[in-house]
């Protein structure tokens, strides 16, 4: 950095400190066995910087995401983050450029989707697909932000999440079979009620 900052080097130092921290939620908690993984994760899912090998990369932009389980907060995280980042990298960053830094963007935020005593649509799945409980999903969903409108949720569909966010991702016929026939009861019960 003697001769600028190097902007991809400043956030590979905070990718790193994210790593770290999803390692120390994996090994330390807390923990939900509900959930697979059950404890928080943290997630660098793209980073874009500089224009050739030759150049200081004057900029990076690089996105992550918490994925918590219900009592951590995501945004409490967030500020954790930032707060280590101002205190650690940038005055470094500054000591060789003062007008350098962070520039900070929260992309999204929904509520997770908690389990509701009494809840019509999860009694309605649950009766439908033959299941004695509900399960829990360790992935975003709109459902949340749902529930927090005050409409009875549930998230049901074939697949699984394995098998998603990946090159080729697909849903075995199995799952499209199962889903088929869940559409089917479903019609059938609407039709009776």
């Amino acid at each position: 950095m003697q001769n600028g900052v190097n902007a991809i080097e400043a956030a590979a130092e905070v990718i790193t400190y994210l790593r770290a921290l999803g390692r120390r939620f994996r090994s330390e908690g807390p923990f939900d066995p509900a959930y697979d993984p059950p404890y928080t994760s943290v997630h660098t899912g793209t980073i874009r910087g500089g224009l050739q090998l030759n150049i200081v990369p004057k900029d990076c932009v690089f996105e992550f995401e918490f994925r918590n389980i219900p009592g951590m907060d995501p945004l409490a995280l967030f500020e954790a983050t930032r707060a280590h980042v101002e205190a650690e990298i940038v005055p470094e960053m500054q000591r060789v450029h003062p007008p350098s830094g962070f520039t900070w963007e929260r992309m999204t935020l929904f509520p997770g989707l908690a389990p509701e005593p009494d809840n019509p649509a999860e009694k309605l799945c649950l009766a439908l697909t033959g299941l004695n409980a509900p399960g829990k999903a360790a992935y975003g969903t709109e459902a949340g932000r749902f529930q927090a409108a005050g409409i009875p949720t549930v998230v049901c569909g074939p697949g699984h999440v394995d098998q998603a966010h990946k090159p080729d991702e697909f849903i075995a016929l199995d799952q499209v079979a199962a889903c088929e026939r869940f559409i089917d009861r479903l019609v059938a019960r609407l039709r009776v009620d």
